[in-house]
């Protein structure tokens, strides 16, 4: 039997996982069984077990494939130096939903399940570290600029990163519930009401 290689691993990989979106966009995350990417990707159950066992795994293929990018590209200027405004690094995060096609209600939805299932909160809670550390990476940077007390900057910088977070979820859970809503609108009117 020949060898496969590892691009034709991640291209199948990439096929169910983009069949398993299809599946939790349609029927929601606690209602979407093994079955029903079966048969929406036109693989075995054995093909679909041999990359995706569990929803925890679906919801690490997610981050992976549409956070994580974002994420290493916003850490990487601040590694390079690079002044981004919390303005900027929130408008970096939250652009990914438009230009990914990535479901905010999808994203709501892994939430809530997390709350109940231990292998899905178990990822939220990494998921939640990785991108908490990589934005106060790419926040730095910024926070430096702010004051010359090392220490000062570093509390501001994971302060701040923090905050983009909990303005991140409002975005999700906003765009979730009510619709699509443009990014820059979104930081325009968030910045309106801080402001008064």
């Amino acid at each position: 039997m020949p060898k496969v290689s590892e691009e034709y691993r991640e291209a199948r990989r990439d096929e169910i996982g983009r069949a398993a979106l299809r599946v939790l966009e349609r029927k929601g995350v606690r209602d979407t069984s093994i079955a029903d990417i079966v048969e929406e990707s036109g693989l075995s159950t054995g093909a679909i077990y041999s990359h995706f066992s569990t929803k925890s795994e679906l919801a690490r293929y997610v981050v992976g494939r549409f956070l994580l990018p974002r994420l290493d590209a916003l850490e990487a200027a601040g590694a390079r130096g690079e002044v981004l405004t919390p303005r900027q690094v929130v408008r970096g995060m939250l652009s990914i939903f438009s230009d990914a096609g990535l479901s905010t209600s999808l994203v709501l939805q892994f939430w809530g399940e997390a709350m109940v299932e231990p292998g899905l909160h178990d990822e939220m809670l990494r998921t939640a570290g990785r991108l908490r550390a990589a934005l106060t990476h790419a926040i730095g940077p910024w926070a430096r600029a702010q004051t010359a007390d090392a220490a000062e900057a570093e509390t501001l910088a994971a302060r701040t990163a923090r905050s983009i977070v909990a303005l991140a979820q409002g975005y999700v859970a906003n765009t979730a519930v009510f619709g699509p809503r443009d990014v820059d609108e979104y930081l325009a009117g968030t910045s309106a009401v801080l402001a008064s």
